[in-house]
Formats: C-alpha cells, structure tokens, sequence
C-alpha cells in the first residue's frame, strides 16, 4: 500500500520534471553566457585595439628598463607614451580609464593578455629573423 502511494505521489513530478527540463536547461545555457558576456561601453578602448596599445605601453616599458632613457620618470618615457597616444587617437585618460575597466573584468583581461603576448612574441620573432623561431 505504501508503494503504490508513493508512486502515485512521485508520477506527477516527475511528468513535472520532464516538462520542465528543456526550459531548465535553456535558463542554464543562457545564464552561463550572459556570466560570460561583459558588455563594453562605449568610452572604453575596443578589445583589439587595447591588445596594440598594451603591446606598445610594454616595450616602452623595457626600453626605460634597459637603460634606453635615464629613468622611469624621464620626459622621453612620457613623449614616447603621447605619441603612442596620439597615434591611436586617444587620451591619458582613456587609456587609464580603459585599462582600470578590463582590470575590473578578469576574463577579458586575460583574453587580451594572451593576445599582447603572442603579438609581442611575433615582434620578437620578426627583429631575430627567422632563425630565431621556435621550432627551427
């Protein structure tokens, strides 16, 4: 008797469940991908653009390192970092405030890390010739 009242009890859940798990499974999908997508304001640098200018911020970075001007805070390091900016059409502040908002979002940091350090991979590649590559 206790057997057939529990599985009348559990047969409309479990119709219920079968009904539902398509609708369950799209709310995950989606949930996991608006987690994933991180919209990105207008005022802030594009991705693709952030990967040339980091690029470029780094290697004026290590010439100021290897001794290319006298210290961090010398003028040539700051001239070198407004024509960076000039040449891609943006400011001091742009740059600062872009940087601070893909700090804030780790994911796309890291995907355009990634991109930075292949871009500056192949540079170095290029200046060694051919030879210098990996793999030959």
């Amino acid at each position: 008797m206790l057997h057939l009242q529990v599985t009348s009890f559990l047969m409309p859940i479990k119709s219920f469940s079968i009904r539902c798990l398509p609708l369950i499974l799209a709310y995950l999908l989606f949930s996991c991908h608006s987690k994933n997508y991180v919209a990105i304001p207008k005022d802030i640098i594009s991705p693709d653009s952030m990967v040339v200018i980091l690029a470029e911020a780094h290697i004026i970075q290590a010439s100021a390192l290897q001794g290319y001007s006298q210290n961090s805070k010398d003028t040539t390091i700051d001239m070198a970092y407004q024509t960076m900016w000039k040449k891609h059409h943006i400011t001091d502040s742009t740059y600062t405030q872009s940087l601070r908002f893909y700090c804030n979002n780790a994911r796309l940091l890291d995907s355009i890390y990634e991109k930075v350090l292949t871009n500056l991979n192949q540079q170095k590649i290029e200046l060694m010739g051919a030879k210098h590559a990996p793999g030959k």
